[in-house]
C-alpha cells in the first residue's frame, strides 16, 4: 500500500497487486524453462523415448497459458482519494476502470468477515464498493482505520 499525503490534508492511497516478476523477467523465465524442458525432452527422444516430446509440449503450453492469465491482471489497482468535496474510489480490473464517487459526510467504512479473512467496504446510502482486495489482513485493517478516521474528521 502506498499513501500519498499532500499539504492540503487530502488523502490518497493506491493499492496494486503484488507482482514479484516484471513482464520481461516473466518472459525470460518462461524461455529458460522452455529451453531446458525441450532439451531434456529431445535428449530422451534421441535415445528412443519419443513420446516424451508431446508431454513436454503440453507442459509448456499449460505454463504459457498460466503466465498469460497472470500477466493480464498485472495492471489491476485500487485508488482511493479523499478531499474536502468527495471520496473517489477507482477500481481497475482487467483493463476496465470503474469510478465510484461518494459524499464524505455520508460515507461509512465497514469491515466484515468473509471466509477466513475480511473485506473493507465503503458504503454510502445504497451504494457500496469493496476496497483493499490486494492487501493482507493487517493492511486492510490499517486502511479501514485510516480511512474511517479521515472520514470522521470530514463530518465535523
Amino acid at each position: 500500500m502506498s499513501a500519498v499525503l499532500s499539504q492540503s490534508d487530502d488523502f490518497s492511497v493506491v493499492v496494486r497487486r503484488n507482482c514479484s516478476l516484471s513482464p520481461r523477467a516473466l518472459l525470460t523465465f518462461f524461455l529458460v524453462t522452455a529451453g531446458l524442458s525441450l532439451s531434456i525432452a529431445l535428449a530422451w527422444a534421441a535415445v528412443g523415448a519419443w513420446w516424451v516430446l508431446p508431454f513436454a509440449g503440453v507442459e509448456l503450453g499449460a505454463l504459457g497459458i498460466a503466465f498469460i492469465v497472470f500477466g493480464r491482471r498485472v495492471g489491476d489497482f485500487e485508488r482511493i482519494h479523499l478531499d474536502r468535496d468527495a471520496l473517489i474510489v477507482e477500481v481497475c480490473e482487467k483493463d476496465c476502470v470503474s469510478r465510484h464517487e461518494f459524499v464524505p459526510a455520508w460515507a461509512r467504512v465497514e469491515t466484515r468477515r468473509v471466509g477466513f479473512g475480511s473485506e473493507v467496504v465503503v458504503r454510502c446510502r445504497d451504494r457500496q464498493v469493496v476496497v483493499g482486495r490486494y492487501l493482507d489482513e493487517g493492511g486492510r485493517a490499517s486502511l479501514a482505520r485510516e480511512l474511517s478516521s479521515r472520514l470522521k474528521e470530514r463530518r465535523f
